[in-house]
């Protein structure tokens, strides 16, 4: 019997999607990436191997052994392991990072996803099973903005999506039309904490898709952590891409987000 693959990185999103495949009769193999993939993926999955990031070719080995046809990546990898010294890159790595022009986020999945699909396996849309993650557009939660909440709304939106054009980053943080932070390797949690304490609360953060996003790989996802990390930066509002954005726990988090005075809006 075919089976289908999760290759699994941090976060809760690895874990609903491992759910919602279950409960849709998928025979489910999760490659789980260790110290990154939550051991609770052991709960749920029919077949877990555990593997190190640099291990492609074990990847590989592995989803073929088990007849995996199609296999979608969850979750969350930090770019800053590819700099940390402690990560060992087998020589099937290695030679795809030397043949790829720079090192931006799109580079190197596009080029794994490329390196798994050589082998006749199928890199699928990591919202496969789980559309109903998406957001849709409006304010989420029920107290509407102020104008001048509006403008920095759109401004942040507006020039989130340049950065993310750019493959810099998905999230920037503004205040009053103005921007506090861009994320760049460090990732959302730093450049909301980063623009937060420069901006002394009341901030704005915008968390959106690539103008060409390739929904294989790197899709925005928020959850109920965002809004902590919000709340320790003192922001106030967060606007994400309606449509292209996943969330997680959707009720909890805009219900919690609402007592904390919290707005999320989707564009």
């Amino acid at each position: 019997m075919d089976s289908f693959g999760l290759i699994a990185g941090a976060g809760r999103f690895p874990l609903i999607f491992a759910e919602e495949a279950k409960t849709q009769g998928i025979h489910l193999v999760v490659i789980a990436l260790k110290d990154i993939a939550s051991p609770d993926i052991e709960k749920i999955a029919d077949r877990v191997h555990w593997i190190s990031v640099g291990e492609l070719q074990r990847l590989i080995d592995i989803l073929k052994t088990e007849s995996v046809k199609e296999v979608v990546m969850a979750g969350k990898i930090q770019k800053t392991l590819l700099y940390s010294g402690t990560i060992a890159f087998d020589a099937r790595l290695k030679l795809l990072l030397s043949k790829i022009d720079n090192n931006n986020d799109d580079s190197i999945l596009l080029a794994l996803v490329n390196e798994i699909q050589s082998e006749g396996i199928t890199v699928c849309e990591s919202t496969k099973y789980v559309n109903k993650l998406l957001i849709q557009d409006g304010v989420l939660t029920s107290d509407e903005l102020r104008e001048t909440e509006w403008q920095d709304v759109y401004y942040g939106w507006n020039i989130a999506k340049q950065i993310a054009g750019l493959d810099i980053g998905q999230t920037v943080i503004v205040k009053d039309r103005a921007v506090l932070a861009v994320e760049a390797i460090e990732g959302t949690d730093e450049a909301i904490s980063r623009g937060g304490a420069l901006g002394k609360g009341g901030v704005v953060v915008a968390k959106v898709s690539k103008p060409n996003q390739d929904k294989r790989f790197d899709m925005p996802v928020i959850g109920m952590n965002t809004i902590n990390v919000m709340l320790k930066a003192g922001a106030v509002t967060l606007v994400v891409d309606a449509g292209k954005t996943i969330f997680l726990d959707k009720e909890n988090v805009i219900n919690f987000a609402r007592s904390k005075g919290v707005r999320i809006v989707a564009l």
